[in-house]
């Protein structure tokens, strides 16, 4: 929504909250009742009717009004309006009539349909996940730098907490309810008189002193971080333990949770990741208000876990584990190299880029051992593994990526590196997609450039796909809308698709029959589109885990889908009567990749359990199983006019030929 900050009057306001009914009424506090208001163009708003009483008075409202109207961060609430009336009405008064003095004074926001962070909290053993969970303490980390440190003078909010934290659709919190807060010269420390905070969320210093500086916030922030990581009980629990007692107890819950997800060193990071947001928030709460970190210290530590999560996003995440044409992954750092693992490299650190661009670091590639078994076979084995992701349309190109941020380009005729690669072939021109929500488009010709930089999700993209003729790009973001981009129109977003529920997009490809069409993999299912009328048609769901790869292919005339799940299956659906019509079993772990062999009838899935079965796609019936004994299977490419696929184990890669019969007509449309 992109509405002005305007002032509105009382009567508009009564008619889009429908006279401030109970059924628009959002919630209630000490100083005004928040409702819902629809705008004439449809645009939704949280209007906040302030009391007329003593305590909130014409200096507070003007105090808080001039706080929102400095503020512009994407972790702070976004002001868009007000009001601020006065009315005369006639009443009696001591057996006489006069005239009394109504004020109608109100602040309106973007409203946030995910309502308070308090209606979100929950034990460290149900409701949201910890990726969730840690989005959320980063954003609301991110919110209170920008009023401490990047603001001057600085503002204090004095009263964070759950209530005061509202999450957007997307999950991403921002910081409300500024009544409180104040402007702070350099002068830190201030004594007053005047009451701040909620109690649970005070300092000892305050309580004790009314002692008011920046180190209050950074002690609420503890508070709110501890019920973000084991739920609003958690004072109860932690009363008997020691905090090294209290912090094994809640890694130890999720520990038990996250291995149920991930395991290897995803699992690990993520269980440090816990531990050390619990560390901080207990530092945040020391009684030597000296001894608190400032908000740029709590912000270190917590980049440094991200950092460490980002890389091996890459190695663990299910978009990575695909292999469709034109998906590319989400990359750990804003820097990307062209390098191969089998010779020189060319990395983007040297790129002349746009003014948006940033510094890059350089990853070097180091040469490795390749073993070729015979002519058809190659294995190399990796301690930093490159994962086949994709394969260029005509020339024999690999793109692959690994655990360290770099892209490296292979061409497989000749295991050498190549200098550009091209993921838009008409236009020469490779995409990629970032943890951090950005999408970069570089040229693929001498002297390799970035042509365009822009924010396309909030957080994490997690897959995209081109357009086979039109030139549209998707890209996809962690419980994020999914959005659909005109680079003729210089990447103008030209439609969006919600998919609601929160779910997180695993992948997402173009119907090749259908091209009006696509089709997200996400939760246990696969949702198809039609993004002409930009309407969801129809869901194929029946796997018992999460849907993570899947694949289009055809047998005669008709469209089939292949799906990978983590319940250690993969499913056939017929698209036209949009029914499963063969169950693949026999993996002894999660389905981590699926594909369709362009010139060959036969389906590959790859699975944690280390092996890729091989399956007839006409009948369905397994005709073999590959195990290079390299760890588990994170990703299958296959090279289009020959029998020879690309895997990418957690230890190596492997190119090797399928045996079957000579290539036939592609089954790909």
């Amino acid at each position: 929504m992109e509405t002005t900050l305007t002032g509105l009057t009382f009567r508009i306001l009564e008619e889009i909250t429908n006279g401030f009914s109970e059924e628009r009424k959002l919630g209630q506090g000490a100083y005004g009742t928040v409702y819902k208001g629809e705008l004439k163009n449809g645009d939704e708003i949280a209007v906040k009717m302030l009391h007329n009483t003593l305590e909130f008075d014409d200096s507070q409202f003007e105090n808080e009004f001039k706080n929102l109207m400095s503020l512009k961060h994407p972790n702070i609430v976004r002001l868009v309006g007000y009001c601020y009336e006065t009315h005369h009405k006639h009443t009696e008064y001591k057996g006489r009539l006069v005239f009394a003095e109504i004020i109608h004074r109100a602040l309106c926001f973007e409203y946030m349909p995910g309502g308070s962070l308090e209606n979100h909290l929950s034990d460290e053993l149900h409701g949201l996940d910890w990726p969730t969970r840690y989005r959320i303490i980063n954003g609301t980390c991110e919110g209170l730098k920008y009023l401490h440190e990047e603001l001057s003078p600085p503002i204090y909010h004095l009263d964070l907490k759950p209530g005061n934290i509202l999450l957007d659709k997307n999950m991403v919190p921002k910081l409300a309810d500024f009544g409180l807060s104040k402007l702070f010269s350099e002068e830190k420390t201030r004594i007053t008189q005047t009451p701040v905070g909620t109690i649970g969320y005070l300092p000892p210093e305050y309580i004790e002193r009314n002692v008011v500086s920046n180190k209050l916030d950074i002690f609420s922030l503890g508070v709110v971080m501890l019920n973000i990581i084991a739920g609003p009980r958690w004072r109860s629990r932690s009363a008997e333990m020691s905090s090294q007692e209290f912090i094994n107890h809640v890694v130890g819950n999720w520990t038990t949770r996250l291995l149920a997800t991930w395991d290897g060193s995803m699992f690990e990071a993520y269980c440090h990741q816990v531990q050390t947001c619990i560390e901080i928030a207990l530092k945040c709460m020391e009684i030597d208000r000296n001894k608190r970190p400032s908000i740029s210290d709590i912000m270190h530590k917590i980049n440094e876990k991200e950092t460490m999560i980002d890389k091996l996003q890459i190695k663990y995440e299910p978009d990575v584990l695909s292999n469709h044409q034109g998906k590319l992954p989400s990359y750990s750092n804003e820097f990307v190299t062209l390098e191969s693992r089998l010779g020189s490299n060319l990395n983007l650190s040297d790129i002349p880029e746009n003014k948006e661009a940033d510094q890059h670091n350089n990853t070097s590639g180091v040469k490795e051992n390749v073993e070729e078994h015979d002519m058809h076979q190659i294995i190399i084995p990796m301690e930093q593994p490159d994962y086949p992701i994709d394969v260029h349309p005509v020339k024999p190109w690999i793109l692959t990526c690994n655990v360290l941020g770099s892209v490296d380009i292979l061409n497989y005729d000749t295991q050498t590196a190549v200098g550009s690669a091209i993921f838009i072939a008409r236009m020469e021109w490779f995409v990629v997609g970032h943890h951090n929500g950005f999408i970069r488009v570089y040229t693929d010709e001498p002297p390799i450039r970035q042509v365009k930089r822009f924010k396309a999700h909030s957080w994490n993209i997690t897959c995209l796909d081109v357009h086979p003729t039109e030139p549209y790009l998707l890209s996809a973001g962690m419980m994020d809308v999914i959005k659909m981009w005109d680079w003729n129109k210089g990447w103008e977003c030209i439609k969006t698709f919600d998919m609601q529920s929160f779910q997180q997009p695993n992948g997402i490809l173009f119907n090749p029959h259908d091209t009006r069409k696509f089709a997200v993999a996400s939760m246990m299912g696969i949702q198809v589109w039609n993004f002409r009328t930009s309407r969801r048609e129809f869901t194929l769901s029946g796997h018992e885990s999460l849907v993570n790869c899947f694949d289009y292919f055809t047998h005669g005339s008709q469209q089939y889908i292949i799906t990978g799940s983590f319940d250690k299956t993969a499913k056939i659906w017929d698209c036209k009567s949009r029914t499963c019509v063969q169950t693949l079993v026999g993996h002894m772990d999660r389905v981590t990749c699926v594909c369709s062999h362009p010139d060959l009838p036969i389906l590959l899935t790859g699975s944690f359990d280390e092996t890729v079965r091989v399956w007839n796609s006409t009948t369905f019936k397994l005709e073999g199983v590959l195990d290079f004994e390299l760890g588990k299977v994170i990703s299958i490419v296959c090279l289009k006019g020959s029998k020879r696929v690309v895997i990418g184990h957690e230890a190596g890669l492997v190119i090797t030929e399928i045996p079957h019969g000579q290539p036939g007509p592609s089954n790909r449309s």
